[in-house]
């Protein structure tokens, strides 16, 4: 009987030097969820908030990028405009002719090509502009000239995406809310036509109703600038405050489940020597026989 209970002493100082051995070996106090209940749901609980945290951050990361190429495409778009001003500007006083008017013309097409080419850029492999429609090109120019035109899917809707726990954020604008409802592409259409002889609008009223249009573009495209400048300054404000609770969950469940290596080698060390008393105490034990107690 004091054999078997020298054994049990043996093994539970051996299971606990383990123990000792193992949260030292791993750098965890929670190996298991039997080591601390309580602990082990809140460490649960925290590492699926942390991964709910992390894609939160992917997608304000990407939301982050698709603003910064809509900002990049709208400061073309308005470069593109202000030239277009120039242009018309230049041709329409009294010293313009038929033909100073014909070589603008070929430039304001070109540029007129390129504002439908920003309007069918792609983000990876979805059109940026494209709203719902995301892999059909939004826009397409026709014609030359007086018959110069163009054609569009419609590019509306916008998808929105978690930055939150009930939050939601629709990153960019769609191509009917740039290209359209700002009128930029019917103004550089309209200028075009007033610089081509040909045109039933051709002439200084054309070009001033054109000009007239383009303005008004101008300062729609400038009006959705800000409200883009707006969107990317919230991501930024929602980025920090993701990092700041990333931080807190880690520390708290760093707290509840890493150990402090100091004191996980004391403890081992206090083990080892309990495990080692253990040992000499049941030799001495199971060494005595009937002639031992006989003396």
């Amino acid at each position: 009987m004091i054999a078997a209970q020298q054994m049990t002493a043996l093994q539970a100082n051996a299971s606990l030097m383990q123990q000792a051995q193992a949260r030292l070996s791993s750098g965890k106090r929670l190996n298991a969820a039997s080591d601390n209940p309580a602990s082990a749901v809140s460490v649960m609980g925290s590492s699926s908030a942390l991964r709910a945290l992390e894609q939160y951050r992917t997608n304000v990361q990407r939301a982050s990028n698709r603003i910064d190429l809509e900002d990049r495409i709208l400061s073309q778009l308005g470069d593109v405009i202000t030239r277009v001003k120039e242009l018309a500007v230049s041709q329409a006083g009294d010293t313009a002719t038929a033909e100073t008017r014909g070589i603008v013309n070929a430039e304001v097409q070109q540029l007129f090509h390129q504002i439908i080419q920003l309007g069918n850029t792609k983000f990876g492999n979805e059109f940026l502009f494209g709203g719902e429609q995301t892999s059909t090109e939004p826009f397409a120019d026709t014609g030359a000239g007086a018959s110069l035109d163009y054609s569009s899917t419609n590019p509306q809707g916008q998808r929105s995406i978690g930055i939150g726990e009930g939050q939601t954020i629709a990153p960019t604008h769609d191509g009917k809310q740039v290209f359209l409802d700002t009128g930029v592409l019917d103004a550089v259409k309209d200028l075009v036509h007033a610089l081509d002889s040909t045109s039933g609008t051709y002439g200084k009223a054309g070009i001033a109703t054109a000009m007239n249009k383009l303005d008004n573009a101008f300062d729609a495209i400038q009006a959705v600038v800000g409200d883009t400048g707006a969107l990317g300054n919230r991501l930024n404000s929602v980025s920090q405050n993701l990092d700041a609770l990333t931080m807190n969950l880690t520390t708290f469940k760093s707290d509840l489940e890493d150990i402090d290596v100091e004191t996980a080698m004391t403890e081992l060390t206090n083990r080892q020597v309990a495990y080692q008393a253990a040992l000499l105490a049941t030799a001495k034990v199971t060494g005595l026989n009937l002639s031992d107690y006989l003396r």
